[in-house]
């Protein structure tokens, strides 16, 4: 009898293993047409946590917030991991993030409902609504429009940290990721409305929306709750530490060459080293602060100090270690000038220097932004489940109407883009045009904290991926490419 079994058990095994082979290729087919969205909600929740864990474990990622809206409602939301990597305050969808850019295409929302209401206009010139022009370019300031703001074609520049009110080019004649833009808008939102940008927002959009996390402005009791931005820690330190060896290496040469052929001596004194020595910490610091501003400066020179401390601290100890070491082997008296001399070994230093490279990858967190330091493109802090909100009150029409909601995808221009891939900008947000169809997005990039929000109007969906860490930008680009079943990334222009 068990020999009659051993066939059909072999065939039944056979069946369910092409069953199997099967499921999966049905999956992955339907991956790659319509993405998790088609799937069941109980795989696609499965799914998600499976490889969200994985892949927040090999990007060394604390946190992750998720939302994902079809046909305009929020049919997931979670959060994973921790809020700062040296506690133990679990991330959940209502955990405030600090969204920056994400706040972009929400204030254009905003703005078109006050051209509704007639107190802003989208083919006028900004400046029409203030009493003083905000612009020291006056023919900029005459000509700078909504439109050319909510599509990056106003000149102004997207160092906002650094608070530049230049004009790069002719508004309208150009693209130019323009996040000052936005922070002029602002000034010109809260002068038409007669009220703070703040409160404007609040009482236009969060408050109406239901997105009871989100504010530019916070209570100083709710910054410890904001989930905090982690960097490896080699970021910092190579952001100063690079500019500042390339200074340092330029200035020697130039040293070199003056002391050789000005002053005509073969060899360099410790003392012609000085001015190289001096500018190239300088140099760094001023390069830093153009680039990225004071906050990021203080940053990475913190992270800095601290490495070369402990660099130092760690030589000192390796190098009295061997002096110590070395007088007991002898006779066991320690003078004073024996240990001047051995005060420093450039071989401990280098070995120290190598075995710091191992820690080089932890996660250091970031100093929280205070409740009060207000910037419109910046300072938005918002949870993974409000974003959802606001996407799916944008798919449903809500606050401004659906033919308003459509100009703001429907009037776009062409900026540029891979083969394949039509990337341009919309009234608020960026567009991309693939042979799979059109999605609206937006990211944000604050230092340490990366985030998405990706929008499928022909199937009234949304996904909103928060992260608290630079490696982030990665696993946001996979959930969402996973969830929408578009493989390659959305990035700006």
């Amino acid at each position: 009898m068990l020999i009659w079994l051993r066939p059909i058990h072999f065939l039944c095994g056979l069946a369910v293993a092409v069953a199997g082979l099967l499921s999966i290729a049905a999956a992955s087919a339907q991956d790659a047409s319509g993405g998790m969205l088609d799937w069941p909600r109980g795989e696609m929740e499965a799914a998600l946590d499976y490889f969200i864990a994985e892949r927040m474990e090999a990007l060394s990622v604390p946190g992750v917030a998720v939302a994902i809206v079809a046909d305009g409602q929020i049919v997931f939301e979670r959060g994973y991991g921790v809020a700062d990597a040296s506690g133990e305050v679990p991330v959940t969808a209502h955990t405030m993030f600090e969204v920056g850019g994400i706040g972009l295409p929400l204030q254009a929302f905003t703005a078109l409902q006050m051209a509704q209401e007639g107190k802003l206009a989208l083919d006028e010139p900004l400046a029409r609504a203030l009493a003083e022009p905000w612009i020291p370019n006056r023919a900029a300031s005459d000509a700078i429009t909504l439109r050319h703001v909510l599509m990056h074609r106003s000149g102004l520049s997207d160092r906002v940290r650094l608070g530049s009110r230049s004009v790069a080019f002719e508004p309208g004649s150009g693209y130019r990721a323009g996040g000052m833009g936005f922070v002029y808008l602002a000034h010109v939102m809260a002068e038409a409305d007669g009220k703070p940008f703040d409160r404007l927002m609040r009482e236009r959009l969060f408050q109406p929306l239901g997105m009871s996390s989100s504010g530019y402005i916070i209570p100083e009791a709710l910054v410890d709750d904001v989930a905090r931005g982690h960097d490896a820690l080699w970021v910092p330190i190579t952001a100063f530490a690079g500019p500042m060896v390339a200074i340092f290496l330029a200035g020697f040469i130039v040293t070199l060459l003056v002391v050789r052929l000005g002053f005509h001596r073969l060899k360099l004194k410790p003392f012609d080293l000085v001015p190289a020595a001096f500018i190239a910490p300088v140099g760094a610091s001023l390069h830093l602060y153009y680039m990225q501003g004071g906050w990021t400066l203080l940053f990475c020179i913190g992270y800095f100090l601290v490495w070369i401390a402990g660099v130092l601290l760690l030589t000192a100890a390796i190098q009295y270690a061997r002096f110590v070491l070395g007088q007991t082997s002898q006779d066991g008296m320690i003078s004073r000038s024996s240990m001047r001399r051995e005060a420093f070994s450039p071989l401990s230093f280098a070995l120290v220097v190598v075995a710091s490279l191992y820690f080089m990858s932890w996660q250091v967190p970031l100093p929280a932004r205070d409740g009060g330091d207000f910037n419109a493109a910046l300072s938005l802090r918002s949870s993974a489940h409000d974003l959802a909100r606001f996407a799916a009150g944008f798919i449903n029409g809500e606050l401004i109407g659906v033919s308003a909601r459509a100009r703001m995808v429907d009037e776009r221009i062409e900026v540029s883009g891979p083969i394949g891939d039509r990337v341009g900008t919309g009234l608020g947000f960026y567009t991309r045009e693939r042979m799979d169809g059109l999605t609206i997005w937006q990211p944000s990039a604050s230092i340490g904290l990366r985030g998405l929000i990706v929008i499928e109007p022909a199937r009234r969906s949304a996904v909103v991926v928060l992260t608290n860490s630079d490696s982030g930008k990665v696993l946001m680009q996979e959930v969402a490419g996973h969830v929408l079943g578009v493989e390659t990334p959305w990035r700006r222009p």
